[in-house]
This record gives C-alpha cells, structure tokens and sequence, in this order.
C-alpha cells in the first residue's frame, strides 16, 4: 500500500518567539509523523533568520539550507500562529524563497495556532498559497486554540486527533503524488507565462 512507504516530512513552524507555542504544536506534528514511522525534520524558523526576498543576491547558507531541505522532502506541515486574522509574515518570507518548480505536486498540510477558532482563516491562506505553488494539501487541516492557561500541559484532544489524521493523509499522498513530483522536474513552459522573468 503506499501509506506504508516511509517518506521525509519538512516541517516549518512561522513564529518569530523562541518556545512559541506555534513551535510545541510543530513538536507535536513532528512525534505524529514519528509514530507512523516516517522522518520529520523541523525548522524553526525563529532559529533560522532568511533575508527579505530580493535583499540578499548572493544567497544565505541558510537559504540554501532550506531549499535543499524542501526539494529533499516528499511532504510539508506549515505551522503558523494567526495574526490579525491571517498566517505570520515569517512563513510567508519563508515560502516566497522557495521555488515552485521544486513543490509542485508535492502533499503538504496545514496548522495554525490562535486564540480562538477564527484562526481558520490562516489555514484557509495557506491553502490558496500551497495551490498557487502547484502543491496538493492535505484534506484535513487543524486550528489549535489556546483559551486558558493549561498550555503544554495538555492539547485539545480533537485538534490532536485531526493533526494525527492529516499526517496520515500526507503520508498516503506523498506516494500517490509521485508521478506529479517526476513530472515536475521537467521544464514547464507554462512556468514562463506565469511568473515571467525575476524582478
């Protein structure tokens, strides 16, 4: 079956504070994908600083690190907290880096943190995001809410159960996309009429 195929999940968490609960949630992703015996790699990108898109022509190694990082991948899990109704300005200087010939076809997922369940609006972001960089997103996202103070004590059992349920989506994905991700290596000359050349 091709859930049982293993596969490399590129994790990228969008919050600027160091121990962020965006960053405990991202922890919990990474054991999810653990415990259907594929690999996580988890960048906090907090710990990894990229300069503005178009401000560094020479390349940062963390740049380069990253791109690596997400062409090596067969999936991804954007975990981002919600602010003023919408995902961080750190993911989303994260994934202008990267090149959408390398994602295309490629299953990701989507997480957000906020205060309350409005923080859906970020995931709903993503998703257009992930489709205009030609990736397949998982049919199930998760809104964790934090309305006390019980944080990293406990998760809220419902929002647990869906991030284990999109893993497993991602991990079935990543198989089933395969042919797509090959496909994608090849130039696309509709790649030209949709970007044009580089500002």
């Amino acid at each position: 079956m091709i859930a049982a195929d293993p596969c490399r999940i590129l994790v990228l968490t969008g919050a600027a504070a160091p121990f962020s609960r965006t960053r405990s949630v991202a922890e919990l992703v990474c054991r999810a994908t653990a415990s259907i015996g594929s690999t996580s790699v988890l960048r906090d990108l907090a710990e990894h600083t990229l300069p503005l898109l178009h401000t560094d022509p020479d390349g940062s190694s963390a740049l380069y690190d990253l791109r690596t990082q997400a062409e090596q991948a067969d999936g991804m899990v954007w975990v981002t907290p919600c602010y003023h109704g919408s995902y961080s300005g750190l993911l989303k200087n994260c994934l202008d880096h990267l090149h959408a010939e390398a994602l295309r076809g490629k299953p990701v997922g989507v997480v957000t943190v906020g205060a309350s369940l409005t923080a859906v609006q970020a995931s709903e972001h993503l998703r257009a995001v992930a489709r205009a960089l030609g990736c397949v997103t998982a049919p199930t996202q998760a809104v964790v809410v934090d309305e006390n103070s019980t944080w990293g004590k406990d998760t809220d059992p419902g929002a647990r159960n869906r991030i284990t349920r999109m893993i497993a989506e991602l991990h079935a994905l990543a198989g089933a996309t395969a042919l797509l991700r090959q496909c994608a290596a090849i130039a696309d000359p509709l790649l030209s009429i949709d970007h044009g050349p580089a500002t």
